[in-house]
């Protein structure tokens, strides 16, 4: 196998992969800021759990934020489990999972409220990181695993904590839906390889 082409093959595809993390960041900081020079609100296109008005909610909810400190802290969380993520194969096809089946359970199971942010994302990320040592079970699944939460606790962010945290403020149905998803879309891509890896001269 031609080593070379391998190394370049996987640093090409993390690349790309954490390129589309920087374009999710894009949109919601463009989106908060229009909504701060504009004044139109736009959580309220946000997702409302058997709403069929708020159907478009499913898509486009992780991209608006109540305020600029809730859009910082999810940036840190994107950008932190996203990079992560990022390095595994079916990186996008997995976000595609928990992008629509995150937004689908809220919608279907969550309480009745106005649910807006990232941080369902975010936890699909951290579901599919340790979804993936589970179930991948090789070294780079179990030291993208190592490293979120060496990462974490250096900047005291508790994963585990958010996860089941039940504050009034806080979308405890994302946390959990979303961490579910990423846990079930590692199941689904447990024995995929990526694209660049299948064809590498040998």
């Amino acid at each position: 196998m031609d080593i070379k082409n391998k190394i370049l093959g996987r640093y090409l595809d993390s690349a790309s992969n954490f390129k589309f993390i920087l374009f999710m960041l894009l949109i919601m900081w463009l989106a908060h800021i229009f909504s701060a020079l504009t004044g139109i609100r736009l959580s309220r296109f946000g997702l409302v759990p058997l709403s069929e008005s708020h159907l478009l909610g499913i898509i486009i909810y992780p991209f608006l934020h109540s305020d600029w400190q809730h859009l910082i802290g999810n940036t840190l969380g994107l950008l932190i489990s996203g990079y992560l993520a990022s390095q595994l194969p079916c990186f996008k096809r997995a976000t595609a999972v928990i992008f629509i089946l995150t937004g689908a359970l809220v919608w279907l199971f969550a309480s009745y409220a106005n649910h807006i942010g990232a941080s369902g994302i975010v936890m699909g990320y951290f579901g599919f990181i340790m979804g993936s040592a589970v179930f991948r079970r090789n070294i780079l699944s179990f030291l993208l695993a190592a490293a979120l939460l060496a990462i974490t606790h250096y900047f005291q962010i508790n994963l585990f904590g958010t996860l089941f945290s039940f504050d009034a403020s806080t979308s405890v149905s994302s946390h959990l839906f979303g961490f579910i998803s990423g846990f079930i879309a590692a199941y689904v891509y447990r024995n995929k390889r990526s694209s660049v890896n299948k064809n590498v001269t040998i």
